[in-house]
């Protein structure tokens, strides 16, 4: 859910196209979906209000629009009344529900590298927070700023699972619990000593004037990790800048369908088949297509019409152009052109000559 994009951070949690330009994975919800299932809630309630269903949740890489993030944790709350359900679900937040991710991260060579890593692929922690890292006489401060516009409850949740969904991921990637210095929540009425000693084994204040952040022993940043290892680290790490490229904006994503389209005309691209290529289902894909004005029929004949009409200027034989461009036949190219350009494949050849 939650954290974006600096020099050393990210933005993480937020319909409409301004939507798309943050979306989020699903992991983070799934995480929501089991502790309202313990708690005898069902899937189809939490889910309310959004054009999800419990199916997608299991799919693991899902893209989703911030406001629909936003419905499913207004419902969650609603649902429980706990006010403090950022707690729960950050300290219930793992590694090893994040798939390749997850391994990359536990592969770094310390924790200052994995937190690098985690600053620059915010998907454990989700979508419009801002993470940081300072170092002074000898205490390393991680520091979450929220970028997003929702309400103070909402807002709080976020927070609070942030903070706490760091302190566990870093119990995962040290095999042991980093001992903190001090944790500060900037919102004072979120203050309830009691509830906060069950996350944190360390002082908690709730001074508004100071950022939210959690503190620690720098000398822990250079600590090895258990599981580091380069080799598959490198590998891995690899996938994890192709998913960066799909949250990033319409615009990258609707370039990734136009590049995943042109590599797959010689089998025929599909709305499945491209669905599968960008790692989320054909509903999600339509569902981003939609918030960005367009839909996959729409972009695959405008990519066919601009390699139409390269080809045609390459002289490129018009039966070629069909085989090329996936039509069963050149009858079909022929209607589709003249559909696209108001005239034949020839016209515009002898047009475009003279």
């Amino acid at each position: 859910m939650l954290p974006a994009e600096s020099a050393w951070g990210v933005n993480i949690m937020g319909g409409s196209l301004d939507d798309i330009d943050r979306l989020a994975t699903l992991h983070f919800i799934a995480l929501v979906d089991s502790l309202m299932i313990e708690a005898g809630h069902p899937t189809e309630g939490l889910l309310q209000g959004t054009d999800l269903d419990a199916e997608e949740l299991q799919a693991g890489l899902r893209l989703i629009a911030p406001s629909q993030e936003y419905a499913i944790l207004r419902n969650a709350l609603a649902m429980t009344g706990n006010a403090h359900l950022g707690l729960e679900l950050g300290n219930r937040c793992r590694l090893a529900a994040y798939g390749i991710f997850g391994f990359t991260l536990l592969s770094s060579c310390d924790l200052r590298s994995a937190l690098r890593l985690l600053f620059d692929y915010p998907l454990p922690l989700g979508t419009g927070f801002e993470l940081s890292l300072k170092e002074e006489h000898g205490v390393a401060t991680l520091t979450v700023s929220d970028t997003f516009d929702v309400e103070d409850q909402l807002r709080g949740l976020a927070i609070e699972f942030c903070l706490t969904a760091l302190q566990s991921l870093i119990a995962d990637l040290l095999y042991q619990p980093l001992p903190m210095l001090n944790i500060n929540i900037g919102f004072p009425e979120l203050a309830d000593a009691q509830t906060y000693k069950r996350y944190f084994e360390c002082p908690v204040s709730f001074d508004s004037s100071r950022p939210h952040c959690l503190s620690f022993d720098a000398r822990w940043l250079d600590q090895p990790l258990p599981c580091a290892h380069s080799v598959s680290h490198a590998q891995m790490k690899k996938h994890c800048s192709q998913l960066k490229s799909q949250l990033e904006s319409p615009r990258d994503i609707l370039a990734n369908v136009k590049s995943a389209i042109c590599t797959q005309f010689d089998s025929v691209p599909t709305l499945n088949s491209i669905a599968l290529n960008m790692a989320c289902s054909s509903k999600t894909l339509q569902r981003h297509l939609r918030a960005a004005g367009t839909s996959f029929h729409e972009l695959l004949g405008e990519i066919r019409y601009q390699r139409a009409q390269e080809l045609l200027l390459q002289q490129v034989p018009i039966a070629r152009i069909a085989e090329q461009l996936g039509f069963s036949e050149a009858a079909a190219f022929r209607r589709a052109f003249q559909r696209w350009s108001g005239c034949t494949p020839s016209q515009y050849r002898s047009q475009v000559r003279h």
